[in-house]
């Protein structure tokens, strides 16, 4: 009962945006939309996004690098596909668990550092999206400024999002070059606490700076902070090829303003697979360009299936090869719980 009603303001965010995209769309114009794209550009727009896994992979290898240096390339893409493809079709982003404990299996490294890398990613992907909101701002051709009140909001939110992406940074850093230090005075604030709570506590410490070896090299930092903004970079292609397929005539800046309203819109509370919030955010994006609601709506549904179908189909493929069950991951979760005495 805990965990569905965990489940249910998703649900019903996605519930409400699902019947309102139903509902208001122009379902006739949407066909006509729909017949006259162009289909081996839609294929291409597909191609290039699903290369983003491949990306993603690179800069997890780097960040891992310190812990598993002998970590195989396609055995980490097939945790991160799975990864990726779980969050996808299950709530409350299963994949971003289901990565580190596939990763561990490969590497024989401990769940909670990789859990730690993975969080580390997610400071890269903030740095990421605030360094394609600077592009878009510098390409934004003079016939767009009649958008400056949304090229504005978009500073204010990229801003607040980079500071604490800075914040965050910092504090890996920090706990990373000081790790003795940081143990000590962790310890002293958990030792208020009964014994197996704070050995609990400190075991997790233990396992989370661990895992910032990676952002001990400054190799490191330039290399993940790089192949961040080609992912991000990638999707806003992908965005601009599906442009040409639709015949929309919208400039890169508006792809890259996709980007950034995407990346915010799938961090919102919403059902699995990212029905109707999703669309809708798509279609207000496009209009708010000037785009007409029909055609913005086929978009919205093609784009759509061009980030998710495809993901998913291969996540599957990649877990039944596996052999993976959800039962297994429990059972590797397990894992991140000390060993009695500890």
């Amino acid at each position: 009962m805990k965990r569905l009603l965990r489940l249910l303001p998703g649900l019903l965010v996605s519930l409400a945006f699902t019947l309102w995209f139903v509902l208001r769309a122009h379902w006739g114009e949407v066909a006509d939309a729909l017949k006259g794209v162009d289909a081996p550009l839609v294929a291409l727009s597909a191609t290039v996004l699903f290369s983003e896994f491949f990306i993603r992979t690179l800069r997890f290898k780097v960040l891992v690098r310190p812990l598993a240096p002998n970590a195989r390339f396609w055995r980490l893409f097939v945790a991160t596909l799975i990864g990726m493809s779980l969050n996808v079709v299950l709530p409350l982003r299963a994949g971003d668990i289901a990565r580190p404990f596939l990763s561990a299996r490969e590497t024989g490294t401990p769940v909670l550092p990789l859990v730690t890398i993975a969080v580390i990613e997610r400071v890269f992907d903030i740095l990421g999206l605030i360094s394609i909101l600077l592009i878009m701002v510098m390409i934004l051709p003079a016939d767009a400024q009649a958008h400056g009140e949304l090229v504005t909001n978009l500073k204010i939110y990229g801003s607040i999002f980079g500071v604490a992406g800075i914040g965050s940074m910092i504090v890996f850093l920090a706990l990373a070059a000081r790790e003795q230090a940081a143990r000590h005075i962790f310890a002293r604030i958990v030792s208020i606490a009964p014994k197996p709570v704070g050995d609990r506590f400190l075991f997790l410490f233990d396992g989370f700076v661990k895992g910032l070896e990676s952002v001990r090299s400054r190799r490191a930092l330039v290399e993940a902070g790089a192949l961040s903004l080609l992912h991000w970079l990638n999707g806003s292609i992908s965005i601009y090829v599906l442009f040409q397929a639709f015949s929309i005539d919208l400039p890169f800046a508006a792809a890259c303003f996709m980007t950034v309203a995407i990346a915010l819109t799938v961090a919102l509370p919403q059902a699995p697979g990212f029905f109707g919030v999703f669309h809708v955010a798509i279609e207000t994006t496009l209009v708010l360009w000037g785009l007409d609601p029909a055609p913005a709506q086929a978009f919205a549904i093609v784009f759509w299936a061009v980030s998710f179908v495809p993901v998913a189909t291969a996540g599957a493929i990649a877990w039944w090869r596996e052999g993976l069950t959800l039962v297994t991951l429990r059972d590797q979760a397990a894992r991140l719980e000390p060993a009695p005495g500890k």
